[in-house]
Order: structure tokens, then sequence, then C-alpha cells
């Protein structure tokens, strides 16, 4: 346990910001173990002083890292997801674990909405043709459709599902979803199963964790029952959607069109997505916006000052 009268160590495994580089140095003892020519030799030197490590989703902590850091007791993420955090071995070794769910809950689900629209209604396409007419009015056009009154399934309602969510209401949505249990706090249409929400609905939204437990959940048979008119919208992981299923659904009409800011498999299996005028893609940055980055320093250092003080932590996974 923490001694709030001393000032703790902090090793930075990942970028933080001015501000709190700024303010939480009046509190702890802050390494940055990106701005160092040799970070184990950092450790070799202070790494019993650290009870704290500030990481993020890219950047694996793993045991090996964990007994550089024999005094470390919270390990505070600047991501939602966990994947490459051995949650086994922080726990085996009693450190406490936050994340920062929530975050970038509105900037993901805007970019959601971003992907959707500029599918349907061909914003690319569109924009191309501008562009090599000279910005005039009466160039080729591609008509596309609305997406208002549309029935949209959720896969994930949590925090970034929800987000999407209300924006759909906002569009006169239907909104169905699925999750490991109904939720009773919702009033949206519950499916029991993702093949059951795939046949109900025109848009897939995907939004739930990554992992084992979802990988290629969204497959050829998902697809399938989404069908010819069907759009498919990924957020969250890559890995969730079988992308040889996703090309083949898209290059022969299984599914109508794709937004797309995660994409699994390797290079050949991503690149025939490239040549295709009915995907939109972004680099997986639906989360990255100037506020969600606030936010998460913002929680970080909230955690940082619980810890020190013996307080509760938000968003505790263990």
């Amino acid at each position: 346990m923490a001694d709030s009268g001393q000032k703790l160590g902090v090793l930075a495994n990942c970028p933080i910001s001015k501000d709190n580089r700024r303010e939480l140095a009046k509190h702890f003892n802050l390494y940055f173990a990106e701005e160092v020519p040799n970070r184990d030799a950092l450790l070799a030197d202070v790494g019993s002083d650290i009870q704290i490590l500030i990481s993020d989703g890219p950047r694996h902590v793993d045991a090996p890292l964990m007994d550089q850091l024999p005094n470390l007791g919270l390990i505070c993420m600047m991501s939602v997801g966990l994947d490459h955090l051995d949650i086994e071995a922080a726990k085996a070794r009693n450190i406490q674990i936050t994340n920062a769910l929530g975050t970038n809950a509105p900037s993901c689900a805007d970019h959601a909405f971003a992907l959707l629209l500029c599918v349907s209604r061909h914003i690319l396409a569109n924009d191309r043709s501008m562009r090599e007419h000279q910005a005039y009015e009466e160039c080729p056009k591609f008509h596309s459709t609305t997406i208002y009154g549309r029935k949209i399934g959720i896969l994930g309602l949590g925090a970034i599902g929800s987000e999407i969510a209300k924006r759909a209401t906002a569009f006169d949505m239907e909104v169905f979803y699925h999750n490991r249990s109904k939720r009773e706090d919702v009033s949206y249409t519950y499916c029991s199963s993702l093949l059951e929400l795939a046949h109900e609905v025109q848009i897939l939204a995907v939004s739930c964790p990554g992992g084992e437990a979802t990988r290629h959940i969204v497959n050829a048979e998902v697809l399938e029952a989404l069908g010819p008119e069907g759009t498919l919208v990924n957020v969250a992981r890559g890995s969730i959607v079988d992308t040889k299923a996703l090309v083949y659904a898209l290059q022969n009409s299984v599914i109508k069109n794709a937004g797309l800011d995660v994409i699994g498999g390797e290079a050949p299996e991503r690149a025939p997505l490239c040549d295709m005028d009915n995907v939109v893609m972004s680099p997986h940055l639906s989360g990255n916006t100037e506020e969600s980055w606030q936010n998460r320093n913002q929680l970080a250092h909230k955690n940082l000052l619980a810890f020190r003080n013996q307080e509760a932590l938000i968003n505790q996974v263990c």
C-alpha cells in the first residue's frame, strides 16, 4: 500500500500530456521509458523505486517488465483495451490495474457515424469527382442512400456502444443489440445471439472488446445474415471480424459496404480492401481526439493521486 507522505516513483511507459508532466512532478518522481537510450539500464538503476506504471494499449506490459519493478503497486492504463497487458501476472503480484474506460467513447461513436455516413453517402467518390472536375457542381455524381430510419445492430452495448446508440436515436434509427447478457436499463431491443442480431438489422456496428473470446465472431455466416443491403462498421478490434470472409462478402455483394477503423489479418488478407469503392477505412484512430487525450490524462492524474492517498481507484480492473 502506498504511503501518502512519500514521493512515489512513476514510470511513464507511454506519452503523457504536458499538463501531467508538470502537475504529476509535484507529487511523484517521474521517469520516462521512451526518453532514455536503454529502458533496462534505467530500470536497473531505479526499478525498485517505481510503484506506479503508466502505459497504454500498444505497449507490452508483461511478467519480465513487472519483475524489473519489484515494488510496483499500480498499473494505470491510458487505454481501454488491455490486449498487451499480462493481467494474470499482475494479479499474482497483487498489482492493481485501472484502465481508461469511457474516456474515448464519444469520440469512437462519432467516428463510427462518420464512417457510416461516408460509406453510405459515397462522400469519398463524390469528393473525388468534384476535384477531378474543378469543383463543378454538375460533375458525375454517385447517388446514395440515407441511414435515417434504418435498423442498427450494436455488438457490445458498453460505453462506446451506448454512445453509438444515442447517436442512432437522433437519426430515428431502431436500435438492436447483442451483449453477453440483456441490459435492464435500456429500451433497445435485445438479441440473444449475434446471428439473430445480424438477421434483424441493416447496419451492424462492432464495439465489443477484442481477445480470443470474440475472435472472428463476425464471420461468413453473420455477414450473410446481414445481407446484400447490409453495412458493417467496426471501431473495436480488427480480430473480431474475419477479414477473409469480409473481403469475400464485399467482393460478391454478400453485404453492401463497410466502414472500418480496424482491420485484422496479414497484409495479403487486407490488401484487396484497398481496391474496393464500397469500403471506407481509417487507421485505428476513432478514439484519438484531443478531447479523449485530455480525458485519459485527467483520469490518469486522478488515479495516481488516489493511489498515493490510499483512496478508491476509478475504473479498477483488478
